[in-house]
C-alpha cells in the first residue's frame, strides 16, 4: 500500500512524468490483479472454513 500511496503521489504532483497514460494503465492493470488475488484469497479462505 505504501508503495502504491507513493506511485499515486507521484503521479498527482510530477508534471514531467513521460508517458502518464501508460503508466496509468499499468497500474489499473495491477489493480486489477490485485483483485483477482484477493477474489482467489477469499475463496480460499471460505473453502478453509468450510471444514471446520
Amino acid at each position: 500500500m505504501d508503495s502504491w500511496a507513493s506511485l499515486e503521489h507521484e503521479m498527482k504532483y510530477k508534471h514531467d512524468i513521460k508517458d502518464p497514460e501508460r503508466i496509468t494503465k499499468e497500474l489499473k492493470r495491477c489493480a486489477d490483479e490485485l483483485a483477482s488475488c484477493d477474489i482467489s484469497m477469499q475463496t480460499i479462505r471460505q473453502l478453509i472454513h468450510e471444514e471446520d
